[in-house]
C-alpha cells in the first residue's frame, strides 16, 4: 500500500483535476499563491500541493484553499516568509512540513499525503500506509471526535444558555462541529481502504457507497451546510449526538473485524 516519490511540476503547467476528476483550469488565486511561494522560498521549497475540497471541486461556503508545503528544512526565517505571504490573504490553510519531518511522520494521519492531491511544484516522498496503521488512524480520529462532541455537549452548550456571548458561542460551536463532521468523513473514507476498496476521492463517491442512514446524514451535513447552518447554530445537539454515535459504531466495527 506504500507509494514512492511523488514528482510534480511547475504551477504554470498544472490544471486542477489531474488525478481522477475532469480537468479544469487552476483557479487564478491558487496559481498566484503558488508562484509567490515558489519565488519566495526558492531552493528551500521541495514540493507544493493543493488539496482539500477546493482541489476536489466540492467546496462549500465554509471552505478554505488547503496547501501542503514541503520544505528542505524548516527554520524561523522560512516560516516568517510564509507568514508574510499570507498576511493579507484570507481563506487559506497551510500545512508546513520538512522532508525530514515527513520521513519521521507518525503512523496516523498519512492518508492526506496519498489521495486527493493536485501537485503544483517539486517532488516529495509520501509516508507509506499499511492496513494496521489505517485502523489506528480511524481509532485516533474517533477518539478525538468523541472528546470534542462530548465536551461540547456537556460544557459548551451550557455556556450558550447562560448567555456568555451567546451569539458568538452558537456560531463557534456549530463551526467546530462542522469541522468534526469533516474529520468523520475522513474516517469513513479511510474505512474504505481498510476494506480493500479504492479511496473515495469525493464526498459524493463516498456517499454512494454508504448504506447507513446516520453515516449518510454526516456527509449531507457538510454538503448542505449553507442551508443547515442556521438550524445547527440554534441547536447543535442533534449533529453532535449523530457524530458520536457514528464514531462509536465505526470503532465497534473495527473491534468486530479484529476478533474474527
Amino acid at each position: 500500500m506504500s507509494t514512492g516519490t511523488r514528482k510534480v511540476r511547475n504551477s504554470a503547467d498544472i490544471v486542477a483535476g489531474d488525478q481522477r476528476s475532469q480537468r479544469r483550469p487552476l483557479p487564478d488565486e491558487v496559481r498566484e499563491v503558488a508562484d509567490c511561494l515558489i519565488a519566495a522560498l526558492g531552493d528551500n521549497l521541495a514540493a507544493l500541493l493543493w488539496h482539500g475540497s477546493w482541489a476536489r471541486g466540492e467546496q462549500t461556503a465554509e471552505s478554505d484553499h488547503d496547501l501542503i508545503i514541503v520544505l528542505r528544512q524548516v527554520n524561523d526565517g522560512l516560516i516568517l516568509a510564509i507568514q508574510g505571504l499570507f498576511a493579507d490573504r484570507s481563506g487559506w490553510s497551510t500545512y508546513i512540513k520538512s522532508e525530514q519531518e515527513l520521513r519521521q511522520y507518525p503512523v496516523t494521519g498519512r492518508v492526506q499525503f496519498q489521495f486527493g492531491l493536485v501537485p503544483l511544484y517539486g517532488e516529495f516522498e509520501a509516508p507509506p500506509l499499511s492496513p494496521q496503521w489505517l485502523a489506528e488512524d480511524i481509532r485516533l480520529l474517533a477518539t478525538n471526535i468523541h472528546h470534542e462532541c462530548r465536551y461540547l455537549l456537556v460544557h459548551g452548550t451550557r455556556k450558550v444558555h447562560l448567555g456568555s456571548a451567546a451569539e458568538f458561542l452558537r456560531v463557534r460551536n456549530a463551526r467546530w462541529i462542522y469541522y468534526q463532521a469533516k474529520l468523520a468523513v475522513l474516517a469513513l473514507k479511510t474505512r474504505e481502504l481498510l476494506l480493500g476498496r479504492s479511496y473515495p476521492e469525493t464526498r459524493a463517491e463516498l456517499r454512494s457507497r454508504l448504506t447507513d442512514g446516520d453515516e449518510r446524514a454526516v456527509v449531507d451535513a457538510i454538503d448542505r451546510w449553507p442551508e443547515l447552518r442556521d438550524g445547527f447554530e440554534g441547536d447543535v445537539t442533534p449533529l453532535v449526538l449523530r457524530l458520536d454515535s457514528v464514531m462509536r459504531n465505526l470503532v465497534a466495527e473495527l473491534d468486530s473485524g479484529e476478533q474474527e
